[in-house]
């Protein structure tokens, strides 16, 4: 088993040091990570005590691709590797709604150290969607198929399950959302429900979630716990535990996993969320240049006028308006004369929205 980790860890260290070189490229990540670690795409194989390293791109509009290892720490524990791509991909419709596919596929090869034989599969997903967003909130509904494939010791395993369900959130630096799915296996229909809350401000984020499968045959419950802290543009560190449940795609058994990690990103990182304060008389003041609209009027809309458009004024050669709002976190975009909604590449805190299209993040303090 030396050589094994020998060779992985050289792996890792390959992934660490060779990775500056594409220091240009847009989205470009390295995660280092300990503990008694699950990789998804295994999720009935592996879950074992590992050092792991992944080096992740991340594209425009919610889309990725990915490449890990992991280092066995244990006698008993597995080595792995594996690699992926996949993203949510979406189209709005209107200033409300959109609809797309959240599609992902892997490939991975592990050594199990109590039969010593090399096993490989792959996991494939599509799950098309239909949201609704309003202010600070969503519904989404959605359905589509998950499915994976698993060869060891000269058995072929092939399995796939329909899901469908639905999911709603609300808010942004406190965000809760709720998760409800039933999985349509072979043994029968599987519902889930759940519940994730969330504080998103930097620089330290948490997280918790619980959730309960709700069958004669599969009431166990899932619950977990996370923290991640932000110590510069580039880098962040992190924690989590987890409590699994069975999933009926796999049907693992129920384990406790936990982990802790540090991301650093390699590549442009987005723009600064501009952080303004509010003046008691007048609110805040957005300002968009003229040469980055197109002609005619111009309004903008966001989480502060329940997404419904004010129009702006010319002020020589910018777009101007003065926006009666407190504290906070507001989502917003301009809109043009003839409807069409934009956000320039200028503008601060420009982010991909997740349905095809861009919005811009304003923080205001007190």
């Amino acid at each position: 088993m030396k050589w094994r980790r020998l060779i992985a860890a050289a792996y890792l260290a390959a992934l660490v040091i060779v990775a500056p070189a594409a220091i240009c490229a847009q989205g470009l990540s390295v995660d280092v990570s300990a503990g008694r670690l699950v990789y998804d795409p295994l999720v009935a194989n592996v879950g074992t005590n590992n050092l792991m390293g992944s080096l992740r791109y991340d594209m425009a509009r919610e889309s990725w691709i990915y490449g890990a290892a992991a280092v066995p720490l244990t006698d008993a524990a597995t080595f792995w590797g594996g690699a992926g791509a996949g993203g949510r991909f979406a189209r709005r419709t209107s200033s409300r709604a959109s609809l797309g596919a959240e599609m992902a596929g892997h490939a991975y090869s592990f050594r199990d150290a109590f039969v010593d034989q090399v096993g490989s599969g792959g996991l494939a997903e599509i799950i098309p969607f239909v949201r609704l967003s309003a202010g600070l909130g969503f519904v989404e509904g959605r359905g589509g198929w998950r499915g994976h494939t698993l060869t060891l010791s000269g058995i072929n395993e092939r399995r796939g399950v329909f899901e469908t369900g639905a999911r709603a959130g609300y808010g942004a630096v406190v965000r809760v959302e709720g998760d409800a799915r039933w999985v349509h296996a072979t043994e029968g229909v599987f519902p889930f429900a759940g519940v994730t809350l969330s504080y998103n401000r930097t620089p330290v984020q948490v997280w918790g979630q619980a959730g309960k499968w709700l069958h004669d045959d599969l009431d166990d419950g899932t619950w977990g716990g996370g923290l991640a802290m932000t110590l510069n543009a580039r880098s962040s560190v992190w924690a989590s535990l987890r409590q699994e449940a069975p999933d009926p795609l796999y049907w693992n058994t129920a384990r406790r996993t936990w982990s802790v990690g540090m991301t650093q990103r390699l590549g442009r990182v987005a723009s600064p969320i501009p952080q303004l304060r509010a003046e008691p008389a007048g609110g805040v003041l957005v300002t968009l240049r003229a040469s980055d609209a197109p002609p005619g009027h111009i309004s903008i809309a966001g989480d502060f006028n329940n997404w419904q458009p004010t129009p702006m004024q010319r002020e020589g050669d910018s777009w101007v308006v003065r926006l009666p709002v407190g504290p906070g976190v507001y989502h917003y975009a301009f809109r043009s004369a003839t409807g069409t909604w934009f956000v320039p590449s200028s503008a601060p805190g420009r982010r991909d929205d997740g349905m095809g299209g861009h919005v811009a993040v304003l923080m205001v303090s007190g």
